[in-house]
């Protein structure tokens, strides 16, 4: 049985679902939601940056954040919250254009990942951080309009992650991460 909070986000997920699935998003946002699956394109950016000598710092600073991420979400946080998915909690069955994942909603690992490193790259390299952090919100958007993930688990996920991703850059800046 849904928390009438759950209920409530229903009903804004049902209203993505009713008033935005177009084709154009069926195809983009599986991609986008794709790229964020076990932080794929973060490490991507983090080689990026080590292997084209943007900068090594910040390559290591988005290794960490996903390694926090990876710790809090997956390992902690999902298996003591364990909330079903939206989807799960449905009624009826909706239509969902991807994979149904396995593990529990709350946090989402995607948007946590993706802010944590997004906020990161953003302390290294203030113009492309903008970038990041606009990608990142493209995933964490993603993850609502495929219908699993509550907003709140999301929005939650969203803080925990740039707060993370703020950590990660104090510590560096603060010379307790040296590189």
């Amino acid at each position: 049985m849904p928390s009438r909070m759950s209920v409530r986000e229903l009903k804004i997920l049902d209203w993505i679902y009713d008033n935005m699935r177009c084709k154009a998003f069926d195809k983009i946002m599986p991609f986008l939601s794709k790229t964020g699956n076990f932080g794929i394109v973060w490490f991507a950016a983090a080689a990026t940056f080590y292997f084209a000598n943007i900068n090594q710092e910040a390559a290591l600073g988005i290794l960490i954040a996903l390694g926090c991420s990876l710790l809090f979400v997956n390992l902690i946080l999902k298996n003591v919250t364990k909330r079903p998915r939206p989807y799960e909690a449905r009624g009826e069955i909706r239509d969902i254009i991807i994979r149904e994942p396995k593990d529990f909603s709350f946090p989402s690992g995607h948007t946590f990942s993706s802010f944590a490193a997004a906020t990161t790259i953003a302390h290294f390299s203030p113009k492309i951080g903008v970038a990041a952090l606009l990608y990142a919100a493209g995933i964490a958007f993603s993850r609502l309009y495929l219908y699993v993930h509550y907003i709140s688990d999301v929005l939650t996920s969203a803080i925990l992650g740039v707060s993370t991703g703020l950590l990660v850059s104090y510590l560096f800046t603060h010379g307790f991460i040296v590189f």
